[in-house]
Order: structure tokens, then C-alpha cells, then sequence
């Protein structure tokens, strides 16, 4: 009488690969991939950052937490940045890092996501700089004045290195016009967005700007839109001891209200 055929037991007893078993498999070569990159050295970010004109005099640690010294950006001078990446955002195919920016007369740090196509956004933004730091960056901003900038930006989203929206705050003190006249304008308080701003206005950035000390009483709106154009409107006035020359200055701008304000426009292109 023949016998049923045997079936092979070690095949049958062999362990099968369930999809808990292939999450398993991923992560560990997720791990090996990270814990590779983790320990590749700084220096090599630096062909890919001078594509974008940035330089360093020397770099640091790894990839993963490094520190490059004598940044500079097309010429002008950074300063010392060192940064940590945050390895959650790289589980969500984005690159997230810690950077803080150190010089002598100031620094910038912030929490910075980045997404493939190249926009950002920044959380915890704080900046202490002198102006003189800005406007040797070639950022279009106005050259000559002197002061002193300090931001601070819980929420700042950049799209196509433009910001489209931007929440804070951001104080200018001590601003000193440019050559030739060198006339001290005070210092100057802005809130971003503007909650004066009407609602469903026009896309941009908006801030309310006001004087904290100096020469004139400044009650304004700046806008910033999409095609970087700018436009600052508002009140001024003369208070204190304004010198004469200043209160002459402000006839231009036509007659004066019963509280002494005379409106006023600025515009123009970053």
C-alpha cells in the first residue's frame, strides 16, 4: 500500500517575511543609511554650497552637526555658522536643521525645514545684527543706513526665496540716514502681519510700523508683494524737539492735519 507523499519539513517549518518583519528590514537599513551619512565629514558640502556663491575658510565635525568658519555669501561676510540636523524630518522627506549664526556684532539663529522644491520654512527665528551687516549682503536692500535690526519670527515660510507669510516682530534702532545728510531718525517698532490689515486684502506681507523715539511720530503700513515691490504709507509728525531743518522738511509732503500728521508715501522694488 503506498504511503501519502511527505511533505518537506524544514520548508514547511521555515519562517515566513510578514510586512512586520519587512518594516523591521527598512528601518535597520534606514539606520545604517543615516548612522553612513551621520558620519560623513562637514567639508563635503562645501563644492555644493559654493554653487550658490557660498564659501567657508574651514568646516568641522560631520554632516550631521557641523560648523563652518568664515562663511561668506558672494564676497560679503557671514560669519560662523553651526548647525544639527533633526532626523524626524528626514523620515518625512524633508531636511530640518538647527542653524545659528555667530559674528561679533551679532548673530541669527533658527529652526529651518526645507522640502525638495526648495521652499522653507523657519520657526523660532531670532536676529541681532547692525544694518551695515545687511546692507553688505546682496539682498536689493537700501545701502548707506546705519542701526541696528533685531527680529523675532515664530513663523516665517519662504516660497521661491521670497516670503509669503510672516508672523512677529521686528524693532530698528537707532537708524542713522545715509550720506549726505546723516540725520538720526529714531528708532522704529514693526508687527508683522499688520492687525490693521484689512481682511481678504491683497496677497503680501504686511506690517504695521510705529516710532518709538526720535524726531517724528510714524504711524504706517508697509506692504511687500509677490512681485517684491514694496510700499510704505502712512502719518507723520513732528514731536519733541525736532530740529527745524526736519520740521521744514516735512512741508513737502503738503498740509498738516489739526494733530499736526501730514500723509505720506514710499515705494519701490527689492
Amino acid at each position: 500500500m503506498a504511503r501519502p507523499p511527505r511533505r518537506d519539513r524544514a520548508a514547511q517549518d521555515a519562517p515566513r517575511f510578514t510586512k512586520k518583519h519587512w518594516r523591521l528590514l527598512a528601518l535597520g537599513l534606514l539606520a545604517l543609511v543615516v548612522f553612513s551619512v551621520a558620519t560623513l565629514p562637514a567639508s563635503l558640502v562645501d563644492g555644493r554650497m559654493k554653487r550658490y556663491g557660498v564659501t567657508a575658510v574651514s568646516y568641522a565635525g560631520s554632516i550631521w552637526s557641523g560648523t563652518a568658519t568664515g562663511l561668506a555669501w558672494q564676497g560679503a561676510t557671514l560669519g560662523d555658522l553651526r548647525w544639527s540636523v533633526a532626523p524626524l524630518a528626514l523620515l518625512r522627506g524633508r531636511l530640518g536643521a538647527h542653524l545659528q549664526l555667530t559674528r561679533p556684532d551679532g548673530s541669527v539663529r533658527a529652526d529651518i525645514t526645507a522640502a525638495l522644491s526648495g521652499n522653507m520654512d523657519l520657526r523660532g527665528t531670532q536676529v541681532d545684527l547692525p544694518l551695515e551687516a545687511l546692507n553688505a549682503l546682496p539682498l536689493g536692500l537700501p545701502k548707506g543706513w546705519r542701526g541696528r535690526v533685531r527680529a523675532a519670527l515664530p513663523d516665517l515660510r519662504i516660497v521661491k526665496g521670497w516670503p509669503t507669510s510672516v508672523q512677529g516682530t521686528i524693532d530698528m534702532d537707532d537708524l542713522v540716514a545715509p550720506p549726505p545728510r546723516n540725520a538720526s531718525i529714531g528708532s522704529y517698532h514693526a508687527t508683522l502681519p499688520d492687525p490693521q490689515a484689512p481682511q481678504g486684502g491683497s496677497p503680501g506681507i504686511t506690517a504695521r510700523v510705529a516710532a518709538k523715539e526720535g524726531p517724528f511720530a510714524v504711524d504706517a503700513r508697509l506692504t511687500l508683494a509677490p512681485d517684491r515691490n514694496f510700499l510704505l504709507e502712512g502719518t507723520l509728525a513732528p514731536r519733541g524737539d525736532t530740529p527745524p531743518a526736519l520740521r521744514r522738511s516735512l512741508e513737502i509732503l503738503g498740509p498738516a492735519d489739526a494733530q499736526g500728521r501730514r500723509p505720506f508715501s514710499v515705494s519701490g522694488t527689492l
